[in-house]
């Protein structure tokens, strides 16, 4: 059988047949052109390069990775037959300076992954992290940058953190953070110094410090370190540290970090920042004890056993670790801080909080202080200048009117000086009294107690002593108890009371600073226009922490019942605004309870007694002097003298069922010589009079007008039908009571007056 072709098949079976050869020969061509790029490296792969003469570089029986072949393929000096510097590109670094090392086993702080091969000595080769055929082998051009031939890819220093895990897990092992957005912009120098730039804009990676070939430090950072450059070029707002006492090349050069290392080998930062394993936040270099974590970075060196170069803060330093006040507005110059030492508006105060440890002047950049330099209140690392007590006072603002008053020692004794030999220009007004470490106690107190009273009344005696500087603001002998607790006297409060360490406690003590805030001039209202002179105070001022004019608002706060003789007959300045009391205090300059009774310096023991004393007949009672100090000839009530004003003597009469001082009937009876509260005596003006309220019945403060009394008023203390006479006189006691003034109806003599001695 015969068979005949189509054109068109000839036609096809003829190309195929061209075709053959042409595949054939391409195929070859491809194959030969592959095998040629790769004997650049597998030499051993051409025939044609196969000699017995010596080779330039030496055979190795075995290789890196394959038993029994020539290893020249993964060796050292196959890399450099190419990256010998010779090409102008990148490749020339790979053997200069310092680079990764290679040949040596992995360290026990490296984890090295199975497709990472090591050699067959299980040591790290440049294959460990190299090859031609890994993924990370991308041609040029590739938008990733992975050009390095590497076994996986490597992106933003991926294939660094394949081994060096712990590195990446910075949070765990309190590392440098990495693959996070910095907090300020990347600097241009850095990559300048050799830095490899991320994919994501300012974000940290290892390369962003080190350099796996030729990196010009140790540990292979891009840059030598040893001064700190490598810090310096991100944290540029730190470097001021360098040649401060915070440079331990300078304070203490022998004093080395938990990795051992000395500052002038690591650099000034390495004393207390390391990037890779610290002791805890921030990066710290040194062993951490436990408490607060934020304070405890700086007790590392700053406790009181420490080093003799350091500065300990003492016993009494500043509290950290607590919240501000609530009506505290903290300003934005004094940062708060969470535990871990970050900034927090809600955190607390820290170390840190007032000092910026880096920077020796807030107002100079190029004071360093020195390590022989004495530091002030306008520098020592604090973060703004406290001239004047600046940084103080932008905390503690309700302390500020202290600047315009006498307790500014800037003004009434600019020469004084505290423990730490500062004076008040050095200190500022509140380092005259307070210093923020190593106070002498825990009111940071920094002046030398004095006196024998309690631990508050020590602090303000510390000036106000016979040899202090406020020698003529005096107590004297006689003066207000402290020390004492309101509850046995039935007395409550709003005034702070205080316990023996001068804390605020509601139930504590009765102490100088009750009544007097010793930071505040005017309770009331500031200062303005202060002249910085010596001012002389007043009961409206002087350091109250109420003022006690125009109403005896301090006073009556505990002795309320005492506060109802405002406004009445007994307020003098409603009857005699003139008059004076026995150190020469009008009404204005003592307040309505200073004309009888003086708080300080009073001459006379008996209810501390602001007047001289009256004049008493023989026989009568101590107490009545009291009385007799005003209503007397040529006193201011010598138009209110009771013609007789004495019960009959040798009367012996007891208050027992009357002695509750709440109740109407209350009748106090007096020790005829001394003048104190007894349960057995004689009547004597107070017995029926209370001098500090108009009527018995009515418990209200006066209203400012001189009145004329009757026998319902007049400052009697009962009604007439229930009174301390009716125990002995029955029913005639109405008649008793109520001519009891009364000559004519009195059938004894009239005794005779005589001067009392105090």
């Amino acid at each position: 059988m015969t068979f005949q072709f189509k054109p068109i098949k000839l036609l096809l079976i003829s190309c195929a047949l061209i075709l053959i050869p042409a595949v054939s020969t391409t195929v070859y061509a491809l194959g030969m052109s592959s095998k040629r790029d790769c004997v650049v490296c597998h030499i051993m792969w051409l025939d044609d390069f196969r000699t017995h003469d010596e080779t330039l570089i030496d055979w190795k029986p075995g290789n890196v990775l394959m038993k029994d072949t020539q290893g020249v393929v993964s060796s050292e000096d196959i890399c450099y037959s190419c990256h010998d510097g010779y090409v102008q590109d990148s490749r020339y670094i790979t053997w200069k300076y310092n680079r990764h090392k290679t040949f040596v086993k992995p360290s026990k702080n490296v984890t090295i992954p199975d497709y990472l091969p090591l050699s067959v000595n299980g040591e790290i080769y440049c294959g460990t992290c190299h090859s031609a055929h890994g993924k990370g082998a991308a041609p040029h051009g590739d938008p990733l940058g992975q050009t390095s031939l590497f076994r996986e890819t490597n992106v933003d220093s991926s294939l660094c953190e394949k081994c060096h895990s712990n590195k990446a897990e910075y949070k765990l092992y309190n590392g440098h953070p990495v693959h996070k957005v910095s907090s300020f912009e990347l600097p241009h120098r850095l990559f300048k110094l050799g830095s490899t730039e991320a994919l994501g804009h300012d974000v940290v990676i290892c390369q962003s410090c080190h350099r796996v070939h030729g990196a010009r430090g140790d540990k292979l950072l891009i840059v030598k370190n040893d001064q700190s450059q490598l810090c310096a070029a991100c944290h540029s707002d730190k470097k001021d540290v360098i040649d401060t006492k915070h440079d331990m090349r300078i304070t203490m050069p022998d004093e080395k970090n938990i990795k051992d290392q000395l500052p002038s080998q690591a650099g000034p930062c390495s004393a207390c920042h390391i990037p890779h394993g610290a002791a805890g936040k921030k990066l710290w270099a040194k062993e951490i004890k436990e408490d607060n974590p934020a304070s405890q970075m700086c007790l590392t060196c700053h406790e009181n056993e420490g080093h003799k170069e350091i500065k300990g803060i003492g016993e009494f330093s500043h509290p950290v670790n607590v919240k501000p006040e609530k009506t505290t507005k903290v300003s934005e110059d004094l940062p708060l801080f969470s535990q871990q030492g970050l900034k927090n508006p809600d955190g607390t105060v820290q170390c840190f909080t007032c000092h910026d440890i880096h920077r020796w002047d807030p107002n100079s950049h190029a004071n360093k202080g020195g390590k022989d330099v004495e530091g002030s209140s306008l520098n020592s690392f604090l973060r703004i200048s406290n001239s004047s007590s600046v940084l103080c006072l932008s905390c503690h603002e309700n302390k500020k009117q202290i600047v315009t008053s006498d307790h500014n020692l800037e003004v009434t004794a600019p020469a004084e000086k505290n423990i730490q030999g500062f004076s008040a220009a050095e200190s500022g007004p509140c380092g005259s009294c307070h210093i923020p470490h190593n106070a002498l106690s825990s009111s940071l107190w920094s002046r030398a107690l004095r006196g024998e009273h309690d631990y508050v009344s020590q602090l303000c005696e510390s000036c106000h002593n016979n040899d202090g500087i406020a020698k003529d603001k005096l107590l004297g002998e006689n003066y207000h108890p402290v020390n004492v607790t309101l509850d046995k006297f039935n007395i409550t409060t709003d005034l702070p009371l205080y316990d023996n360490e001068g804390n605020k406690t509601v139930s504590g003590k009765l102490v100088c600073i009750t009544c007097h805030d010793p930071h505040t001039w005017d309770p009331v209202k500031a200062v303005i226009h202060y002249s910085f002179k010596n001012m002389e105070g007043d009961a409206s001022n002087s350091f109250l922490r109420e003022p006690n004019f125009p109403a005896s608002t301090l006073c009556k706060n505990c002795h309320t019942a005492q506060g109802l003789v405002d406004g009445t007959d007994h307020d003098m300045s409603v009857t005699a605004p003139d008059a004076t009391n026995i150190l020469g205090q009008t009404v204005k300059e003592s307040g309505q309870c200073g004309v009888c009774h003086l708080v300080h310096n009073s001459p006379n023991k008996l209810k501390l007694w602001a007047q001289p004393y009256g004049n008493i007949v023989i026989g009568e009672d101590m107490i009545d002097s009291l009385c007799n100090s005003c209503h007397s000839r040529g006193k201011i009530a010598s138009s209110k003298i009771p013609t007789i004003a004495t019960h009959p003597q040798d009367k012996l009469i007891n208050n027992v069922m009357r002695c509750d001082r709440n109740a109407i009937d209350f009748a106090p009876i007096f020790d005829i010589t001394s003048g104190k509260e007894t349960r057995v005596g004689n009547i004597s003006c107070p017995t029926c009079h209370n001098a500090h309220q108009w009527s018995p019945l009515v418990k209200e403060k006066g209203d400012n007008i001189n009145h004329e009394g009757n026998t319902t008023n007049s400052f009697l203390r009962n009604v007439s039908y229930n009174n301390i006479c009716i125990d002995c006189h029955g029913m005639d006691a109405l008649f008793r009571y109520k001519y009891y003034h009364d000559p004519e109806e009195r059938v004894e003599a009239s005794p005779v007056r005589i001067n009392i001695v105090k």
